[in-house]
């Protein structure tokens, strides 16, 4: 088993504009030729304060969303070398990643090179010398017999047909030596330990490859482990990178998608279909670190896209029992709510402070047993039986087993024992175990009963 940083991770993730209270737009100095920025507000120190929370609740890495110069929301970017100036410097922000890094975290950066926005500084150059720009060919389809509904006097290609923005040509040389000039950088300053690679399936397969061996090379000679973690919205999409080695881990939207459909239609089949097509004998992410979650900054909190509130603390205490590895969106862990369809920054709120209550508990003792548990971190995953409102499944690594049962009703079930094949059968339970997340001693002799609204987590003795 090759085994590095990210297939143990337990992930944190911030959207640091939201969370730092920037400004929802930025403001300019035009006298600025590079990136017209103004002088930086340092914010970004506030991410210091979920230090302690994080190493409480097992969190070992840390995943940062959008933080380079950008026009609004971080997805616009200005400039791939430097900070956003509403979160502070360069220098601020690789003070915060070597105060994670002394306290062990790892650090995933958010990496969109797709497209730019219109503030990009070579965008702006194009817009400003129009024909006699040089940076024409470092975007798609620039044409000056067209125009844009921005009245730009020429046309561009822009991702979605959405004009804020303009699609980099990736086939450019100077392009691709542009943005790795910028991941050294990012290298030199914050010692970045992974890529989050955005929209993965828009971006051209020969840039992919050339991006993991240069993040390789780079990792390689500084004598560590860089990953690539595809953003994919597709199952099969991401086993075709993933099975082509161009990335070595991947968004599960899929998995995160049928708890949530299991959980908010009272029939766990979709979890269990999708669990077993993943992970089991043949799953198509078998030993594969798949990188799982229950929201993030694009999606409806999950206590907020749980219809049945109760089911809540059962996601999480579900996520880190998960093949692959969980990641966490900030505030989610203590039921945070919010979704605005026509307004994202309802999913990326400023928080005083991190909060603790009764479903933090319920996560930090899921989260603490996956630390201490092989088989949780690593281990094959078999499905045990399932029912429509009961799914038993068993993680098995280095000599471990443990069994996973989660009952979604509002009673307790008895897991019928009987022959047949696959989920259709079960043996029964015999022996003695520790049930983990309660801490109690069981013994079982066949009967196996599922207490109601409950997750499980069994260590054979």
């Amino acid at each position: 088993m090759n085994v590095s940083w990210y297939d143990g991770s337990a992930m944190y993730q911030f959207f640091p504009l939201g969370l730092c209270g920037a400004p929802h737009e930025n403001s300019w100095d035009w006298s600025n030729t590079w990136n017209a920025a103004t002088r930086p507000v340092r914010r970004v120190d506030k991410i210091l304060n979920w230090i302690d929370h994080m190493k409480k609740l097992g969190i070992n890495s840390v995943f940062f969303n959008p933080a380079l110069q950008s026009d609004t929301h971080g997805y616009n970017t200005r400039d791939f070398y430097t900070l956003d100036s509403r979160l502070g410097s360069n220098e601020d922000f690789a003070e915060v990643c070597q105060k994670l890094h002394e306290n062990g975290f790892r650090i995933v950066l958010d990496a969109l090179f797709n497209h730019v926005g219109r503030g990009f500084w070579a965008f702006r150059d194009v817009r400003n010398n129009l024909q006699n720009s040089k940076f024409i060919d470092w975007f798609k389809e620039i044409d000056f017999k067209r125009n844009t509904p921005c009245n730009d006097g020429f046309y561009y290609k822009a991702w979605n047909d959405n004009w804020d923005f303009p699609e980099l040509n990736l086939e450019n040389e100077d392009v691709v030596q542009h943005i790795f000039g910028a991941l050294r950088k990012w290298e030199d300053l914050y010692r970045f330990d992974g890529l989050h690679l955005c929209l993965a399936e828009y971006l051209p397969s020969d840039f992919i490859f050339r991006l993991r061996k240069f993040c390789l090379d780079m990792g390689a000679g500084l004598g560590g482990s860089i990953a690539l973690i595809a953003e994919m919205h597709d199952g099969f999409e991401c086993q075709k990178y993933l099975s082509g080695r161009q990335t070595q881990s991947a968004d599960n939207r899929e998995l995160r998608d049928a708890i949530c459909g299991s959980f908010n239609n009272r029939n766990v089949f979709e979890l269990a279909y999708t669990l077993n097509r993943q992970f089991g004998q043949d799953g198509i992410f078998k030993g594969v670190p798949m990188m799982n979650f229950l929201d993030n900054h694009n999606l409806p909190r999950f206590a907020t896209a749980i219809q049945d509130k109760r089911m809540v603390p059962l996601g999480l205490c579900l996520l880190p029992a998960l093949p692959g590895f969980p990641c966490v969106y900030y505030g989610s862990e203590w039921g945070a709510e919010g979704y605005d369809e026509e307004n994202h920054w309802a999913m990326r709120p400023c928080f005083d402070a991190p909060e603790w209550n009764q479903l933090t508990d319920g996560f930090q003792k899921a989260m603490l047993a996956r630390k201490d548990s092989p088989a949780l971190r690593y281990g094959s995953c078999r499905l045990i039986f399932q029912a429509k409102e009961q799914l038993v499944f068993e993680r098995d690594s280095c000599g471990e087993k443990i069994i996973v049962a989660l009952n979604i009703s509002e009673y307790d079930y008895k897991v019928p024992i009987k022959e047949g094949r696959g989920c259709a059968s079960f043996e029964g339970i015999y022996g003695d175990y520790d049930e983990l997340l309660g801490g109690n001693e069981c013994h079982y002799d066949g009967d196996f009963y599922l207490p109601p609204m409950s997750v499980m987590y069994l260590r054979k003795k």
